[in-house]
Order: C-alpha cells, then sequence, then structure tokens
C-alpha cells in the first residue's frame, strides 16, 4: 500500500514538475522544420511549406507580424494566437 502511493506521488510530481517545461517551448519560425510549424494553431502541412518557401526565397521574418505580411493565409489573428508560442529569432 505505501509503495503504490510512493509511487502515485512520484508520478503526480513529476508531471507538476515536467508540464511547465514543455509549455514553454517555443518555435523559432526561421529555423522550424515543417512538421515543427505544424504544431503551431491554424498550420497544416501546405501552410507550413508556404511559410518555409517565403523564408527561403526572402530571408528570414523580422517578426511575427512580418510572417502575417508575406504569407497569405496567416493573418493577425492566426499570428495574435502564436504569440508566447513562436519566436522570430534574426540569425547572426
Amino acid at each position: 500500500m505505501r509503495t503504490a502511493l510512493a509511487l502515485s506521488l512520484i508520478a503526480v510530481l513529476s508531471v507538476a514538475w515536467v508540464a511547465p517545461l514543455l509549455a514553454q517551448k517555443q518555435i523559432d519560425i526561421n529555423t522550424a522544420s515543417a512538421i515543427e510549424l505544424q504544431e503551431l494553431y491554424r498550420v497544416g502541412p501546405k501552410t507550413s511549406a508556404k511559410i518555409i518557401a517565403e523564408r527561403e526565397q526572402n530571408g528570414p521574418f523580422s517578426s511575427l507580424a512580418d510572417v502575417s505580411n508575406r504569407v497569405s493565409g496567416v493573418g493577425p489573428k492566426t499570428i495574435a494566437r502564436w504569440e508566447g508560442v513562436a519566436v522570430c529569432i534574426q540569425p547572426e
């Protein structure tokens, strides 16, 4: 009984410790793969392909708003949902 209780407590504490770390993952629009981009709100295979094609053809995005300006189908409401999840880190 004590072993089961101890294992349950360990499981709960592990989830409580790991969950915030997973939630803090940010996706860099300028380096993300198609699969990583698809973790973003309203981004499927077609939109991720558009983002990557635009990035390769015209260089890195300067901001999330720049993504909205340069990629059709990605509007301001979508970008607003990406806040805190996606970033645009400029390459050095």
